[in-house]
């Protein structure tokens, strides 16, 4: 008689239970695909997965999937980056429904729970448990290359007032949120995702600007944020914007009342869990956040006792710093991190199991340890799972439909509401434009994970006759146009000012723009090349002294008609392009650069909807 083989050993389940693997799908009839070491690790107490874009094609296929690993496992974690806005898994083809939080910090935070309701119930009917949001970090360095509009704002109270509602919205659908990213990624210049960012400040500079969200989240005090105000003053339309709008009460279904309770009486205002930066802070320790022992009991101090999520170990912060992604795991459980946070590459949990597992063998870690934040992970699940009963929710494909038609309702009224020129008047374009788009963004967009082009699709929608510089994928395979830097830039130029551009011109690009003589001066947006189509530039952080302000001041010389459309922080765009000669251009002010927020600009752009002097005022 064979015996039964035998099941994971303590060690085993002790390991796998502080493992948040990402991992690639496949798509079968049914839906998505579990890959077999996944579902082999799930059954030996794996704590959870992070959905990528490319394990959510669309909400069908996500539900499918979720399904699939909770009857694998029903203990287990599925959490994903959605943020709205810039950072989209669910929609990352298309963009995001929701504008996102920058845009969110222009309302009335009441608006912020309504999106964190419309948005948990769709993460609750594709399956998800946990949403890595909201984005608590202040930005205070307006050219800050990796939070910029994904954060509600430049003040610890926006950010608090707005993050709480949010966090209150989604979890009332019956969602678990995490925090991020602690102590703070708002002052920095540098991307963890390639390098190290420093943020060398006075703790007491740290605990009264980047820690105050998170405190506040974590022990809320009132429930102003709770209500029905805010939707007739933000101009979202006497219905409500419809379904999406919540009901009369602006509560919905979930029906929180004025303590912050669901009627099943949870608490909807604390976080489930926080997510750790890796972000060296001297004054709080010599080591990232994620790997510093310090800040972690700087986080409990606050009053947080659920899980500690690391942010990916495989981002290059960290691998610069430990050399690997094993070390990098065993220095995070030594610092007291609870989940580890891991990249699609299935090398990533083999390496990280295997140091783990080597660093209990030899004493570095003890099991009991690891058990320790095991049971953290099972609590949070556990309230998760009875919110979800609360709310009603549950994995369906008709549901999640329904619910992401619903966030797009209400998405594209928050866009309508917030999107608006500033600087000098904007001149329509005409049915029949046919633009030149030039993108001045400079830096990809990690976290995003592209630099993304939904405003170029969105005019290319509208006026069908756009052309794009630089295009990324033409018909044919390679872009015709050189890149937009400081050598490819005067092509380009030369087409705007329509001086000299010849058939030689458009077929190879070789001649210069600085060639052409008799430029207009700036100074006279009259001069303009006559005859030259509308010029629609795209920009994120043309900070003085930047190279994207220095391309912008180039083109603003030789087309001083030209139009922006900012999709970076709302706040400087007074100062980053009132400064521009003769006051500036005319800025489509999109507060990000999501789906709904390019739908909206181009709104702008056609000359449909509001000024500066017409947006919507903002809650105090």
């Amino acid at each position: 008689m064979t015996a039964a083989p035998a099941g994971p050993t303590r060690t085993e389940r002790a390991v796998n239970g502080v493992l948040l693997p990402g991992f690639e799908s496949t798509v079968g009839s049914s839906g998505g695909v579990v890959p077999a070491w996944l579902a082999d690790a799930a059954r030996a107490g794996l704590a959870g997965v992070v959905y990528f874009a490319r394990n959510t094609p669309d909400v069908p296929t996500t539900a499918a999937l979720s399904a699939a690993l909770h009857a694998i496992s029903p203990g287990l974690v599925i959490a994903v980056d959605e943020e709205g806005g810039d950072v989209s898994r669910l929609e990352a083809a298309d963009g995001s429904s929701l504008p996102g939080a920058a845009a969110l910090g222009e309302l009335p935070s009441a608006i912020s729970l309504d999106a964190g309701r419309a948005l948990g119930r769709v993460l609750a009917a594709t399956g998800i448990d946990l949403l890595l949001g909201p984005v608590l970090d202040v930005v205070s360095a307006p050219d800050n290359p990796v939070i910029g509009v994904r954060a509600f704002g430049t003040t610890p109270d926006t950010v608090a007032r707005h993050g709480i509602a949010f966090a209150r919205g989604v979890r009332s659908s019956g969602v678990g949120v995490c925090g991020k990213h602690f102590p703070g990624h708002g002052a920095t210049t540098v991307d963890s995702h390639v390098g190290l960012p420093v943020v060398d400040e006075p703790l007491d500079v740290v605990r009264e600007r980047d820690l105050v969200p998170f405190a506040r989240a974590l022990r809320p005090e009132g429930r102003a944020d709770v209500g029905q105000a805010g939707l007739g003053r933000a101009g979202l339309g006497r219905a409500g914007l419809g379904r999406a709008g919540l009901g009369r009460a602006g509560l919905g279904r979930a029906g929180l009342d004025r303590a912050g309770l669901d009627r099943a009486g949870l608490d909807q205002s604390r976080l489930d869990a926080v997510m750790t930066a890796h972000v060296l802070f001297p004054a709080v320790g010599p080591a990232p956040a994620s790997v510093e022992p310090a800040a972690t009991r700087l986080l409990r101090d606050l009053g947080h006792d659920g899980p500690i999520i690391t942010d990916a170990l495989d981002m290059g912060a960290l691998r610069q710093l430990t050399g690997s992604v094993g070390e990098a795991a065993v220095r995070a459980i030594e610092a007291g991190a609870d989940l580890l946070c891991l990249g699609l590459d299935p090398g990533l949990y083999t390496e990280s199991y295997d140091a783990l597992s080597r660093a209990v063998a030899s004493g570095r870690v003890r099991v009991e340890r690891l058990e320790e934040s095991g049971a953290r992970t099972r609590a949070m699940v556990a309230a998760v799972r009875e919110r979800q009963a609360a709310a009603g929710a549950v994995t369906d494909a008709v549901i999640a439909r329904q619910a992401l038609a619903d966030l797009a309702e209400l998405g594209a009224g928050i866009a309508d509401a917030v999107v608006h020129v500033a600087g000098a008047d904007l001149v329509p374009l005409g049915p029949d434009a046919a633009p030149d788009v030039v993108d001045l963004r400079v830096r990809l967009d990690h976290a995003a994970g592209r630099k993304a082009r939904h405003v170029q699709t969105a005019v290319a929608a509208r006026w069908p006759g756009a052309r794009m510089f630089p295009e990324t994928d033409p018909p044919g395979g390679s872009s015709r146009w050189p890149g937009l830097d400081d050598d490819g830039l005067p092509v380009p130029i030369a087409r705007f000012t329509r001086y000299g551009v010849s058939a030689d011109l458009d077929r190879i690009g070789t001649e210069r723009g600085a060639e052409f003589p008799g430029r207009p001066p700036a100074e006279d947006p009259a001069s303009a090349p006559r005859g030259a189509e509308p010029l629609v530039v795209i920009t994120r952080e043309p900070v003085p002294g930047s190279v994207e302000r220095a391309r912008l001041e180039r083109l603003y010389a030789v087309r001083p008609d030209l139009v922006v459309v900012h999709t970076g922080l709302p706040g400087p765009v007074g100062d980053w392009f009132g400064t521009l000669s003769g006051g500036g251009p005319a800025v489509v002010v999109a507060c990000g650069t999501g789906r709904a927020n390019a739908a909206a600009a181009v709104a702008r752009l056609s000359g449909r909807g509001r000024s500066r002097a017409g947006a919507v005022e903002k809650s105090r």
